[in-house]
């Protein structure tokens, strides 16, 4: 990445773990900047910075929220049309976050459910952090790059987004086609 794009992205991604620190409890808000970092870290500057900040925030602490707590062995799968006052951040696309444990050809999977339901993807994020939970699934610690810890595991964290789908037929198709691409049982949400 060049030098003035990986500034670029240095400074958007400061200024989302900036506002993570001004509004969330001080209890979430390190775990969470950990999580803002590693999830924004590798998208490309152009699809960032097209983007309003504070929608940028609210995407991440949105999934943040998705990731806090997960059953041991299941995905959670969450399509929804991001509204501000529901939200409390906007899209004009349909969003497709997805927390799972990882496991290979899971981009390709989803990728393919998309294409054959006719969506093409506008945007991806989908890195894969190393978290600690407890035998409930609740989140206990979001590990730095590089970090060891004997009990961490690694999770999937997929956003994508699709051109707005406002059918709630459509949607819970969107949602069930997209939750059945993983082996794993699952949690569905729709909003």
């Amino acid at each position: 990445m060049p030098v003035r794009a990986a500034h670029a992205e240095a400074e958007l991604i400061d200024a989302v773990c900036s506002r993570v620190r001004e509004r969330l409890p001080g209890e979430q808000s390190i775990p969470c900047e950990s999580f803002v970092r590693q999830y924004y870290h590798r998208v490309p500057i152009e699809d960032l910075a097209v983007r309003d900040p504070l929608d940028l925030y609210g995407a991440a602490v949105a999934h943040w929220n998705l990731v806090r707590q997960r059953p041991p062995g299941q995905a959670t799968v969450h399509v929804h049309n991001p509204d501000f006052d529901q939200h409390g951040w906007k899209s004009s696309h349909t969003v497709i976050e997805i927390v799972t444990d990882d496991m290979p050809f899971l981009v390709d999977s989803v990728t393919m459910e998309l294409s054959r339901q006719g969506y093409s993807i506008d945007l991806m994020i989908h890195p894969v952090i190393r978290v600690r939970r407890d035998e409930r699934g609740a989140l206990q610690e979001v590990l730095e790059p590089g970090a060891e810890a004997e009990d961490a595991i690694r999770e999937w964290i997929l956003h994508a987004e699709v051109v707005c789908e406002s059918d709630r037929g459509r949607l819970r198709e969107l949602s069930d086609g997209i939750a059945s691409t993983t082996s794993l049982s699952r949690t569905v949400r729709l909003d």
